[in-house]
């Protein structure tokens, strides 16, 4: 009953001081504006003005810092790369120890296909909408597997078709139907000059998704409509109209065809039992071929010239996850070599500094380096609130830090008691290295050093990888001690 009256008086008060609150500021605003109406007219714009000024620095500074994180785009820092710049961004790359074979390797396959003179047509669509029927419909001696059943395509695989026009057509089948899942899909598609998407009447919310996914390659793209044999010449052209306005294209770009193949057919007896059949089914794909025709004829230098880009593109995105990694490891290793200076430094530390003064010097030099990895320029005064920030949540953990430290030296026999050296070496090396940690994180996906969400992260980091770290930083701790010069 007592607790309940505190808590109900505790509620009371804060209430009551709300309340106080409301009325001064209430009175005060009643109060300026009294004095602003006898005010001349300058006055009353100047002070609007300055509220105004305050009240938008105020919502900048806050968005600024309690922003959530978002991850830079790669595809923006490549939208103007030309085979020149790609070349040079290969070369210093290389002379920095980043790995380029990825990027080294569409560079080298763009060059093989126009040296070939092969026009690449990538084959999209769901499973068992027809893509291998259609394939072997183009293409009669390729044997490529069919079933009724489900789709049967396990693999990219790549059939060569002679158009009539002479052009050396690489056929490539493109397995499964979720472009985000697999991204080795959507590249063979960039590397296309023309991409057909194969379905079956109407398409479907999912078809759609994975149609606009495509569309945004920005290159020529044929819908092709399978199994409109089973619809009238009325049925088929409403068909053909409400997939246009669906997706956009032009009824040009939009095909019936029939790929053939075999179909399961249930025949309902007399009896009233039913039989199963398969039965091979005509194959017409001549409009497709038309299609087809028509972009090679009016569109293959636009066609050769969006492939280049967009390979250009790839390799270059390929490049920049090259360098990605290598920056990734470099902060590893950085990250590896201060914590283990703050371990050796702990050593005579007197307590597990509760807002990281002892070693405030390291911590500001590893985020500096850091910084300097990432490329991005920093302020003091950022580094500082950073490791303020991080000082402060390291208050909040500092018992758990200690006990878990305690725990990792206790699994180590014959050390007897436990010293606070060892014990604030090892509480150190687990906050050096989830405050790097922290900061590299920050850096890479936002290119900024942003002082609060970094120490977000770093709360984070150091609460779920206290328990996996101390006893790597314990044996650390342990091998300096034990070292013949160490005092």
């Amino acid at each position: 009953m007592s607790v309940r009256f505190f808590i109900i008086l505790v509620l009371g008060l804060v209430a009551m001081l709300a309340l106080f609150g409301v009325l001064v500021a209430t009175d005060t605003a009643l109060s300026v504006w009294r004095q602003l109406a006898d005010a001349p007219l300058w006055l009353q714009a100047a002070y609007v003005l300055v509220l105004a000024l305050t009240s938008t620095v105020c919502v900048v500074l806050a968005w600024r810092w309690l922003r959530p994180a978002r991850k830079t785009s790669t595809q923006s820092r490549v939208d103007h790369v030309t085979a020149d710049s790609l070349h040079e961004d290969l070369v210093e790359s290389a002379q920095a120890g980043v790995d380029v074979t990825a990027a080294l390797a569409e560079i080298r396959e763009q060059r093989r296909r126009k040296h070939a003179a092969e026009v690449h047509i990538a084959v999209f669509g769901e499973v068992s909408t027809g893509k291998s029927s259609l394939v072997n419909a183009l293409l009669p001696d390729a044997r490529v597997e069919t079933d009724p059943r489900a789709g049967t395509t396990a693999a990219i695989t790549r059939y060569r078709w002679t158009a009539e026009s002479g052009d050396v057509v690489m056929i490539t089948d493109l397995p499964g139907f979720n472009l985000e899942d697999d991204e080795q899909i959507i590249e063979e598609a960039r590397r296309a000059h023309l991409v057909v998407f194969l379905c079956d009447a109407d398409l479907t919310s999912t078809q759609m998704q994975q149609f606009r996914t495509l569309q945004k390659l920005s290159k020529p793209l044929i819908l092709a409509i399978n199994k409109m044999d089973r619809y009238d010449a009325a049925e088929a052209a409403s068909i053909i109209n409400r997939v246009s306005g669906q997706s956009g294209l032009p009824a040009t770009d939009i095909v019936s065809i029939q790929t053939g193949g075999r179909e399961q057919v249930v025949r309902l007896l007399s009896d009233g039992s039913e039989t199963r059949q398969t039965r091979d089914r005509p194959a017409d794909i001549s409009a497709l071929k038309q299609a087809i025709q028509r972009h090679l004829d009016g569109n293959l230098e636009l066609m050769e010239t969006l492939r280049d880009t967009a390979v250009l593109l790839l390799a270059s995105e390929k490049l920049e996850s090259a360098r990605e990694q290598h920056r990734a490891q470099q902060a590893a290793a950085l990250v590896s070599k201060y914590s283990k200076r703050a371990v050796v430094g702990a050593m005579v530390a007197v307590a597990p500094g509760s807002d990281l003064v002892i070693q405030g010097v390291l911590a500001t030099r590893l985020v500096q380096a850091l910084c300097q990895l990432y490329g991005v320029s920093v302020k003091e005064v950022q580094i500082e609130s950073f490791v303020k920030l991080a000082g402060g949540k390291v208050r909040n953990l500092s018992a758990i830090t200690m006990a878990i430290a305690g725990n990792a030296l206790k699994a180590f026999p014959g050390l007897g008691t436990l010293t606070g050296g060892l014990l604030h070496a090892v509480a150190y090396g687990l906050i050096f290295d989830s405050l790097g940690r922290a900061a590299a994180q920050t850096l890479s996906s936002r290119g900024a050093l942003r002082p609060y969400p970094a120490a977000q992260a770093f709360e984070e980091l150091l609460s779920e990888n206290l328990e996996s770290g101390a006893g790597r930083f314990a044996q650390l701790a342990l091998a300096q001690k034990t070292r013949p010069d160490a005092s």
